[in-house]
């Protein structure tokens, strides 16, 4: 039998009761590491139930429309904030309605989902990456908080930026074969990272001219495979798919962000363009679920949150209400969320939930706390 002192036995019964009356956040020991991966995918750009998950749009979706039964499908996912993509995705990562500049000059107003993240759990800066299509997302990885900011924030890149770079010096060089080159291209590409990124707007922990070797090794393969592919780069957000694979295989960060934003080509006015990058971005989304299921560190521990950051016009008063999105009627507002992956049950609900909720679930499945407008969706918390 074991003897224990009176502060011994003291102790232990105090963390007895400890267990059964706080919450663990409030405990002086810290939570066990959870092991859970998050990541989330913004179908973005702007669209519309009608072109998804609508009767009538399923067929523009065919990846999606498999997957939803593995999943649990959130049939109503309502975005009450500014409709602008910058305002919505800041939203979607830090659980607050944000009301910034529309074009990403300014940070989030409130800390990030990165910055929360990498603050509590103490994780790496290689933990948590945005790979976003649109180029207005340079400022998304940290907030102005002053108690947060850049040294908790997020790596952020932006494949596009990079590539328009590159061709625009491969135009000015003039060289035989011009842009239709691909190594030049890619030589170009080559040069605008051992210059740095301050003039393309990323921002990476290790900044211009400091970006560290494996970094840049890891973003240069994903070049590679994406400018010698077996087809002829069309796609902003098949870069962002390439970019992302590589830095899921080198670094496994546990938070990814990743911003898909070529159907916001309904701005041009083509219905028909719309659909593609529609279509495109399903098959990219089954692509980075495959890679999911393949990659070994990802494998049974990852939830995979994807879901429109807005809609887009409904054509109750136009013809052409794809093209923007600034009425604020339902077809903007109302959206989807699809959850797969680790823990995740299979179902379908038409409680609404809001996008501000994705910060604050995903914390939870991070080991983190958001203090944020959101609610965990008690389908996918801990």
């Amino acid at each position: 039998m074991i003897e224990l002192t009176k502060r011994q036995f003291v102790r232990l019964a105090g963390l007895s009761i400890a267990d059964r009356i706080f919450p663990r956040w409030l405990r002086a020991e810290p939570a066990p590491r959870s092991q859970n991966k998050v990541i989330i995918v913004t179908f973005g750009g702007g669209v519309r139930n009608s072109e998804t998950f609508a009767p009538e749009g399923v067929r523009n979706i065919p990846h999606l429309l498999a997957l939803k039964p593995e999943g649990y499908f959130y049939r109503s996912c309502v975005n009450s904030g500014v409709l602008s993509h910058f305002n919505s995705t800041a939203s979607i990562v830090t659980g607050n309605w944000q009301r910034v500049d529309d074009f990403g000059f300014q940070q989030p107003a409130s800390p990030t989902l990165f910055e929360l993240y990498r603050k509590q759990r103490s994780a790496s800066a290689l933990d948590a990456w945005a790979i976003a299509t649109n180029k207005s997302f340079a400022t998304m990885g940290s907030s102005s908080d002053t108690g947060f900011g850049d040294r908790f924030g997020g790596n952020v890149v932006l494949p596009k930026q990079l590539l328009l770079e590159a061709v625009e010096g491969a135009i000015r060089k003039g060289s035989e074969g011009g842009v239709a080159n691909r190594d030049l291209v890619l030589e170009h590409l080559e040069n605008v990272l051992n210059e740095g990124y301050e003039g393309v707007g990323w921002t990476i922990f290790k900044a211009g001219r400091e970006l560290d070797r494996k970094v840049r090794a890891t973003l240069l393969r994903g070049l590679v495979d994406y400018i010698h592919g077996p087809e002829a780069p069309t796609s902003g957000d098949e870069l962002t798919f390439f970019i992302t694979r590589e830095v899921m295989r080198e670094f496994a960060p546990r938070l990814l962000l990743v911003n898909f934003w070529d159907m916001d080509v309904a701005h041009w006015g083509s219905y028909s363009l719309y659909l593609q990058a529609i279509t495109k971005t399903d098959r990219l989304c089954g692509m980075l679920w495959d890679e999911v299921q393949e990659n070994p560190r990802y494998r049974g521990k990852t939830t995979v949150l994807i879901l429109p950051e807005l809609g887009r016009d409904g054509d109750v008063n136009t013809a052409n209400g794809f093209l923007n999105h600034r009425s604020g009627d339902t077809s903007c507002r109302n959206v989807w969320l699809l959850a797969l992956g680790a823990g995740v049950p299979k179902g379908v609900t038409e409680r609404t939930v809001q996008h501000v909720d994705i910060a604050t679930t995903a914390a939870e499945l991070l080991g983190a706390k958001c203090d944020g407008a959101g609610r965990a969706l008690k389908e996918l918390s801990l």
